[in-house]
C-alpha cells in the first residue's frame, strides 16, 4: 500500500510539473485542436415567435425525420421538452450531458438544454473552452444533431445557428404561421446565412396536406427574397412523420453535403470564441 501511494505522489509531482512547464492554451491552440470535419451533420430546427401556436411533443415525431437513426441526437436548447422527462440527475449539472429517453418507435438521445448558454459570450476564454470541451465531448460520437432554437433567441444562438448545415422552420397550423415564419426566414437569410433552408409542416386535425402553409411562404420567399426555400415534410396530428413525396426534401440537400464540408464543431467553437456580428 505504502509503495503505491508513493507511486501515485511521484505521478502526481510529474503531472504538476508538466503542467507549470506547458504553454497557456490560447484561442489558436484550442482552435487547432478540434477535429475537421465534424463526424456528423447538422441542423438548426428553428422554433417560430408564436406563443399562440401549439406543436405535438417533439420526442413525439423528430425521431423519425431523424430516420430513426439510433446515434441521432437531438440538443434542446430551446427547452421543448419537458425537465420532467430527463433525470433530474442531468438537469442539476451546470452543463447537462446527453441521455437517452423513451421516444415513440425507438429511444432517442437528448443533449439538454444548457441553460448558460446566453452567457457565455461574456464569459472568460477559459470558461468558453471549457464549454466547447463539454459539447465536443458530448456529441462527436452522433450521426446526426438536431439543433432547437426558438426564433426570438436567433442573436443569442448564432454561434449554433451558423455553424450547421441546414435550417429546418416549424410551420404550426395557425393563420399567422405564413407571416410569422417568413419573417423568421427573412431574418435568417439576411443574418448571411446560405446553406439550404426547409419548412416543416404540421397539420391540425382537420387539416388536408393541400392547406399546408409551406408552399405559400416558399412563393413569398422567392419573390421578395429571391430564396428557394425546400420542404422538409409535414407532422400530421398523430405525430406520424412524411416525408417529401414529389419533389427533393431537405433530407436530400443534408445529405448532399460533401462529409469534408461538415465543419459543426470548429465553427460553433470559433463563433462562441470569437463572437460572430449579432451575437448579444
Amino acid at each position: 500500500m505504502n509503495d503505491q501511494a508513493s507511486s501515485l505522489r511521484r505521478l502526481k509531482e510529474i503531472a504538476d510539473r508538466n503542467a507549470a512547464n506547458r504553454e497557456p492554451e490560447t484561442a489558436e491552440s484550442f482552435l487547432a485542436g478540434i477535429v475537421r470535419p465534424s463526424p456528423f451533420s447538422s441542423v438548426a430546427l428553428i422554433v417560430p415567435d408564436m406563443p399562440e401556436a401549439q406543436f405535438p411533443p417533439v420526442q413525439s415525431w423528430i425521431s423519425g425525420i431523424m430516420q430513426f437513426s439510433p446515434r441521432a441526437c437531438f440538443w434542446d436548447q430551446a427547452g421543448l421538452i419537458g425537465k420532467n422527462s430527463i433525470p433530474q440527475t442531468q438537469i442539476k449539472l451546470r452543463y447537462p450531458v446527453p441521455v437517452r429517453i423513451n421516444a415513440g418507435l425507438t429511444p432517442l438521445t437528448i443533449f439538454p438544454q444548457q441553460s448558460d448558454f446566453a452567457d457565455l459570450p461574456h464569459m472568460s476564454f477559459e470558461e468558453k473552452a471549457g464549454f466547447l470541451r463539454h459539447a465536443i465531448r458530448s456529441l462527436k460520437s452522433s450521426s446526426e444533431v438536431w439543433i432547437s432554437i426558438r426564433a426570438n433567441e436567433l442573436d443569442a444562438c448564432a454561434a449554433i445557428l451558423h455553424a450547421t448545415d441546414a435550417v429546418c422552420i416549424m410551420v404550426p397550423p395557425h393563420p399567422d404561421a405564413i407571416l410569422r415564419c417568413y419573417e423568421t426566414v427573412k431574418s435568417i437569410h439576411l443574418s448571411g446565412y446560405f446553406s439550404p433552408i426547409g419548412l416543416l409542416d404540421f397539420l391540425g386535425p382537420k387539416s388536408a396536406p393541400a392547406e399546408s402553409s409551406s408552399n405559400r411562404i416558399k412563393i413569398v420567399a422567392k419573390q421578395f427574397l429571391a430564396l428557394d426555400l425546400v420542404t422538409a415534410g409535414m407532422v400530421l396530428s398523430n405525430c406520424t412523420y412524411l416525408p417529401p413525396e414529389n419533389e427533393p426534401g431537405l433530407r436530400n440537400r443534408i445529405s448532399a453535403v460533401e462529409s469534408a464540408s461538415r465543419d459543426f464543431l470548429y465553427c460553433l467553437s470559433e463563433g462562441l470564441i470569437y463572437q460572430l456580428p449579432g451575437m448579444i
